[in-house]
């Protein structure tokens, strides 16, 4: 399902540059334009993450993933797509990818 337009969450670059401070490699993909599919792909330890970009400071970003997001990440046969809405939650999940590793 193709998207009308595509929109960047206010915190989008700010959560791309963290990815980047913290030694990622960051493709926006945003301008995909299908329904569901994760805001960017990080590059860290090797290997590619989806992830999807929520703004805490909305509500449609606070409640979460939407259906069409939902959808994609169960049906995806790749690796697990992943949320964050702050720089703290970027820091965590970059942990996280490096201890895993």
């Amino acid at each position: 399902m193709k998207r009308a337009h595509s929109r960047r969450d206010a915190n989008h670059a700010a959560l791309a540059k963290r990815f980047e401070d913290l030694g990622c490699t960051v493709q926006d993909l945003s301008h995909v334009g299908v329904a569901g599919w994760p805001d960017v792909v990080v590059g860290c330890i090797g290997r590619n993450h989806l992830v999807e970009f929520k703004n805490p400071e909305t509500a449609y970003g606070r409640a979460g993933l939407n259906a069409n997001q939902r959808e994609f990440a169960q049906r995806w046969r790749g690796g697990q797509m992943y949320a964050v809405s702050t720089p703290e939650e970027v820091d965590v999940l970059v942990q996280n990818w490096r201890k895993a590793a």
